[in-house]
């Protein structure tokens, strides 16, 4: 088995919280308004964490979240940013035989194998949808021992281990092969003062790329094409919908508060006035998530879409706020 990353790996446990000797990250705080993101950000969050790096360096990219038609952006860290800021390279792997085979080189090589899996196995998804129902999410698979059926991986906010049936069930092989990733280090991190001076031009860069047009306004004109046969589907609809839009914009913009107010006190710019406005807009996509749920409850959209009138206009202060300290570098 490997030691992935130089981290003792636990007995096999199929609690959903952590493992007793794993903290996750401060971006995972459970005080936070969004806990958890998406599965591909919050794994790299607590990649970077195992690692000792400071995954508040990443989180520019978040500018450009947009609205595309149906959904926000499923926002995700750019592999150049990875490279740049930690010098770690996402690496696409090759599964030519399966993918336990496969994955099992790579962690004796202590690299990370990225995969989307079905969590219908992971035990940390009790509740939600272990042994429930088929749902695809991405692991890191750190650890892996085929004699014992074990599993040592990185799932949303914390570290877990699974066994036996489970462990047979995330290998499980099908038709197609998944695509999978590991991520390989290719030079030294950055430290000191250069890691947020690097973070500041990447911000610089994704701010030149940011939309055009409020996507909050796209979202409000998008919900008010709707009828109410929209909001009268089940409550596995709404919770797809939520997913896919309130939540990723929400969580999107904590993050960007969160790397904005890390760069402030890392002497980077005065990013504080865009910062608390961004954590305000997470606030307000989660209100707005509670509006929502009340509109499947009735059966109505009557309203709905204006009531996104508030986080139209705390989106377009973000922007105002952060071009003003842009401006003053």
């Amino acid at each position: 088995m490997s030691a992935a990353l130089a981290l003792p790996i636990e007995a096999p446990r199929t609690e959903t919280s952590a493992a007793p000797r794993y903290v996750p990250h401060a971006l995972h705080a459970p005080d936070r308004t969004w806990p958890e993101t998406n599965c591909y950000v919050d794994l790299w969050i607590e990649l970077l964490h195992l690692r000792g790096l400071a995954p508040e360096a990443m989180l520019g990219f978040t500018l450009r979240q947009d609205f595309e038609g149906d959904q926000f952006t499923f926002f995700k860290p750019k592999a150049a940013d990875v490279e740049a800021l930690y010098g770690l390279e996402i690496l696409e792997l090759a599964l030519y035989e399966n993918l336990e085979s496969h994955a099992q080189v790579q962690a004796v090589r202590g690299l990370p194998v990225l995969v989307e899996v079905d969590a219908f196995y992971l035990p940390d998804t009790a509740g939600t949808t272990y042994g429930r129902e088929a749902s695809k999410t991405t692991i890191a698979i750190l650890a892996l021992d085929p004699e014992k059926r074990f599993l040592d991986y990185i799932h949303n906010a914390g570290r877990f281990q699974l066994e036996g049936a489970d462990y047979d069930g995330v290998f499980a092989r099908g038709r197609l092969l998944p695509y999978a990733e590991f991520v390989k280090p290719c030079g030294p991190a950055l430290t000191g003062p250069e890691l947020p001076g690097a973070a500041l031009a990447l911000l610089r860069r994704h701010r030149a790329h940011a939309p055009e047009r409020n996507p909050v306004s796209a979202f409000r004109e998008a919900l008010a094409a709707k009828e109410d046969a929209f909001v009268q589907r089940p409550l596995s609809a709404f919770h797809a919908y939520a997913f896919n839009t309130t939540r990723q914009l929400g969580a999107n913009f904590e993050l960007l508060g969160s790397h904005l107010a890390w760069l402030t006190e890392a002497g980077a710019g005065p990013f504080g006035e865009a910062a608390e406005a961004a954590t305000r807009l997470a606030q307000e996509a989660k209100a707005f998530q509670f509006q929502l749920a009340r509109a499947f409850a009735r059966g109505k959209l009557t309203g709905l879409p204006e009531r996104l009138s508030s986080a139209e206009a705390t989106y377009a202060a973000v922007f105002a706020a952060l071009d003003r300290a842009l401006a003053t570098g």
